[in-house]
């Protein structure tokens, strides 16, 4: 059985997971994904996939933003463990996020200078298992993971998906609006800062108006390289090395692509406790264009001048000048701005998925 093999607009969420049996798998799915072709074609999609799922699963709707979230921490507090992410990189993202206890808070910059991490993540159900099932436009974490396959093809491998632990990086990240306010977000793929974070949160503004994905991409890159510019930073990578560039953009990578198919961190790998931080530090109108295609992944960036590479276990973005803003972007959504910091934590959720390389 299903909580509606269609969305619904009128159900109470807290109702619909009191009525779940918790030894059943729950698929969560946001409807708007893939352009909203995720929701308009799921009544055939289940017709295709009901046989291959487990007997007693259920399935919810997202309606809005940051509802994978709340809905799987609800989920998982009341018992369940066995969570399916259906949707695209955002989607996916959310209900990862789900999987730990965080919460916004109060602090200044000075104070998140001193910020320092928990030695462990706070995870909501320690017996709860995340289940990938790309069904976005991109999914460039399904690319950064090798998987094969997608939507309905990949749940209909659910059953013979293998479990594994992947790292998680937790971002603080300044809010936009209320720069006091902090937000911690878990990325599982990547983040970016600067320039690619600009051209993410525009390209979401301009396809609120004109649905194409690509032409609100291309319209978003015309529309703010020419005139963007790089910004000075203070970056603290592990505590002690301590660097002051010009940055155009910066990346901080679990997984190896991004958006784009950009190769940017070639020796990422989702359980080897570290994160990738990849810092473009100059541009000029559409030279940003050249550096962006050199991220081929060929390399570990020892030979280019204008591209600084590191891994580590934690690093800090302080923006020199406190009145410009410096966008930053989680697994493709945007989330806030700098000054914002970044750790990660090896082996902190558990995933299933269909067998990948060993690179995970």
């Amino acid at each position: 059985m299903s909580i509606g093999v269609r969305p619904s607009k009128n159900k109470n969420i807290e109702k619909e997971i009191n009525k779940i049996n918790t030894n059943e798998m729950i698929l969560i799915l946001n409807p708007n994904s893939q352009g909203g072709n995720t929701g308009k074609n799921w009544i055939s999609t289940y017709s295709k996939v009901k046989e291959f799922l487990p007997k007693n699963h259920r399935i919810i709707f997202t309606k809005k933003t940051n509802d994978g979230i709340f809905d799987t921490r609800r989920l998982l507090r009341k018992g369940y463990e066995n969570i399916v992410a259906i949707g695209g990189d955002g989607t996916i993202n959310e209900i990862a996020n789900g999987f730990f206890n965080l919460q916004p808070q109060n602090r200044n910059i000075e104070n998140l200078k001193k910020f320092s991490f928990d030695p462990k993540l706070k995870v909501v159900n320690p017996n709860g298992v995340l289940y990938i099932i790309p069904s976005g436009s991109r999914n460039v974490l399904a690319r950064s993971f090798g998987l094969k396959h997608q939507g309905v093809q990949a749940l209909k491998r659910i059953k013979q998906m293998k479990r594994r632990k992947m790292d998680a990086i937790l971002a603080v990240i300044t809010d936009k609006d209320s720069p006091s306010l902090i937000h911690k977000r878990i990325i599982l793929n990547a983040a970016e800062i600067g320039v690619g974070a600009e051209i993410i949160d525009r390209s979401k503004k301009v396809r609120s108006k004109i649905k194409s994905r690509f032409v609100s991409t291309v319209a978003s890159i015309v529309a703010t390289l020419p005139a963007y510019n790089s910004n000075k930073c203070d970056i603290v990578i592990d505590g002690h090395k301590r660097i002051s560039s010009n940055m155009t953009m910066g990346i901080i990578a679990n997984g190896r692509f991004l958006g784009g198919g950009f190769k940017a961190a070639p020796r990422a790998k989702f359980s080897d406790g570290l994160l990738d931080l990849i810092i473009l530090k100059n541009s000029g109108s559409f030279k940003m264009l050249d550096k962006l295609i050199e991220l081929k992944g060929t390399s570990t960036y020892k030979l280019e001048e204008d591209i600084l590479y590191y891994q580590a276990s934690e690093v800090k973005f302080f923006p020199r000048e406190r009145n410009v803003t410096v966008t930053v972007s989680v697994d493709g959504e945007p989330i806030g701005m700098l000054p914002a910091i970044f750790k990660s934590y090896h082996d902190a959720l558990t995933i299933k998925t269909e067998t990948t390389s060993s690179r995970i």
